[in-house]
């Protein structure tokens, strides 16, 4: 009896742990998605149109803090002082923000 008990509680255990860790994962990876729209959409409204700014949200974990990333190319470093107010009204608490600026590529230069 006790091997049968042991052998069907091992059995759920590897399917139910990693099935609700997935679900769970999938929960935040929507919240981040539903953030980074908000976020999108009061850009979008600061610039009064789409943008070179790119919105990255990376949710938050047990052990790390969520993360929002916004990237520019390089010579549009502007348009991030002007929306930067308005996503940190946005952003969560437990959230980081994250300024990343492009880098200006150099020609490649030409073998002789």
């Amino acid at each position: 009896m006790l091997p049968t008990v042991l052998s069907i509680t091992l059995l759920i255990l590897l399917v139910a742990v990693p099935l609700v860790w997935r679900i769970r994962a999938d929960q935040r990876r929507d919240r981040a998605d539903i953030l980074r729209a908000d976020i999108r959409s009061a850009i979008n409204r600061r610039l009064h149109g789409e943008s070179l700014l790119a919105v990255e949200v990376v949710p938050k974990t047990l052990w790390h803090p969520g993360r929002i990333v916004l990237r520019t190319p390089a010579g549009y470093e502007d348009l991030t002082d002007a929306v930067w107010r308005d996503v940190a009204r946005r952003m969560p608490f437990d959230y980081d923000l994250v300024v990343k600026p492009g880098h200006a590529e150099e020609p490649l230069q030409r073998a002789a």
